[in-house]
């Protein structure tokens, strides 16, 4: 069994040799497998010349990605990515990109300090008929919002929705415009240490396993480039696994391997090293496994709040077939000693 931590085998890569693959990101710390892969020569060793282009969000990818004018990008469950797909837009989801599972709730619940401090809010109940942030309105947040509310036996709609950038949420908080949010790292951690926010829960408590972002390729890509998108993803996934390995139950370990990686992300997003050596880190799955559970569940919310414009077979738009062809490569992954 191969180890962690770029120890894996590189491949042959003779098969992808000369292949160009133009890669949708967002400059956010959920792209670090990306950047790993990258900046340690992963793409490389398949022979591959990867171009990272960065988009103001992962939206913005859709219609590149539909076209085949994108090849690989991020990508978000939402009611808006599912009505791309339901206009007959040819896209697959093909990795995790981004998960909460135990210890990694990178989107906790905060709610403003003044009203933690005067006792006003100290549960998730007290939320009713409050201000609550989410990033934009039908998006994966609103499901892990509803999930949340509904542990307290209150609704989405039992809450007011304010839809901002989760780089405005500490802002938002400091005016006093938002009484509550889910606000994914940094913002969070921000928000504590200039005292306008505390946290209240974090999603995994309520939604474990929420798949929060995913790898996307292209239906073009997919179809006419299965070699080259296999050596693609076991660049990836190598990237992954370092960055999974940089941790334990959502700690930083000890080591030049772990700082490896935090100079890598942080340099790529302009983050002090400081600051991510706080954070609550994203999951992401060494092996690229997708929950599809979380990604019906999402769905089916989305139906029920009326968002979605046509059905879709969620399970018929994931594509496991390029992770498993590269775990073949590499090998199931093991995760490195303490």
């Amino acid at each position: 069994m191969l180890t962690a931590c770029g120890e894996d085998t590189p491949a042959a890569g003779g098969s992808c040799a000369g292949s160009e693959v133009t890669v949708g990101i967002t400059n956010s710390s959920s792209d670090a497998p990306l950047y790993i892969a990258d900046e340690k020569g992963y793409f490389k060793d398949e022979g591959l010349s990867v171009k990272l282009q960065p988009f103001d969000s992962a939206a913005k990818m859709i219609a590149p990605l539909g076209s085949g004018q994108l090849d690989v990008g991020a990508g978000a469950p939402s009611a808006g990515f599912y009505n791309a797909v339901g206009r007959d837009l040819p896209i697959r989801i093909v990795a995790d990109k981004g998960s909460m599972p135990e210890h990694y709730g990178y989107m906790p619940l905060l709610v403003r300090k003044d009203l933690v401090d005067s006792g006003k809010v100290g549960e998730i109940a007290d939320l009713k008929g409050r201000t609550v942030a989410e990033p934009a309105q039908a998006t994966a947040t609103s499901s892990t919002l509803g999930t949340m509310l509904g542990s307290a036996d209150l609704t989405y709609d039992d809450v007011k929705h304010e839809y901002i950038g989760f780089a405005e949420h500490v802002t938002a908080f400091q005016n006093g415009a938002i009484d509550a949010a889910l606000t994914t790292e940094p913002s969070a951690t921000v928000a504590e240490e200039r005292g306008v926010a505390e946290r209240l829960a974090t999603p995994p408590d309520f939604y474990d396993q929420q798949q929060l972002a995913v790898l996307l390729y292209s239906g073009t890509f997919a179809e006419e480039e299965k070699a080259v998108g296999t050596c693609f993803m076991a660049a990836y996934l190598r990237g992954a696994r370092d960055y999974m390995s940089a941790f334990e139950n959502g700690k930083l370990r000890e080591g030049e391997r772990s700082d490896e990686v935090v100079d890598i992300v942080t340099e790529a997003v302009g983050l002090e090293p400081a600051l991510y050596r706080k954070i609550v880190p994203n999951y992401v799955d060494p092996d690229g496994q997708v929950n599809v559970e979380s990604l019906r569940k999402d769905y089916t919310f989305f139906k029920d709040q009326g968002l979605l414009q046509a059905d879709v077979d969620v399970d018929g738009i994931v594509d496991s077939s390029f992770a498993t062809a590269a775990v073949g490569k590499l090998g199931e992954y093991q995760q490195a000693s303490s």
